[in-house]
């Protein structure tokens, strides 16, 4: 059984890419049992845009394993703590993630395909 974990796993950005449960993530994708959407930085980020601070862990993500990431903006944003983000915004921070334009087909496109049987 394979398991999608939103939000990067929601992590704590104060304690770091190598916190125990943010690696316990990049293990589960790295073993081919588990997915990770890039989306709804706005949740955890202790900032406003542009989320700076959830900036490492997309980029850990992407390095550690990017054949097992989705991307999504987690539009309709319900049930938000903090201001609606604005989804133009959220498009462009992907390249700021992941800047290399072969590995961003490969996360909006290939992946979901692989994982959703899209044809």
């Amino acid at each position: 059984m394979e398991v999608v974990i939103d939000h990067m796993g929601r992590p704590d950005t104060r304690r770091g890419v190598n916190a125990p449960g943010f690696q316990a993530l990049i293990r589960l994708l790295q073993s081919g049992r588990g997915w990770s959407k890039l989306s709804a930085p706005y949740r955890t980020s202790t900032g406003a845009f542009p989320y700076t601070d959830i900036t490492p862990f997309a980029h850990a993500l992407v390095a550690a394993a990017p054949e097992r990431l989705l991307w999504g903006t987690d539009w309709p944003h319900v049930t938000l703590d903090s201001p609606m983000p604005n989804d133009g915004d959220l498009c462009n921070q992907l390249a700021v993630w992941v800047p290399d334009a072969h590995t961003r087909k490969q996360i909006l496109v290939d992946n979901p395909q692989r994982l959703y049987g899209f044809r």
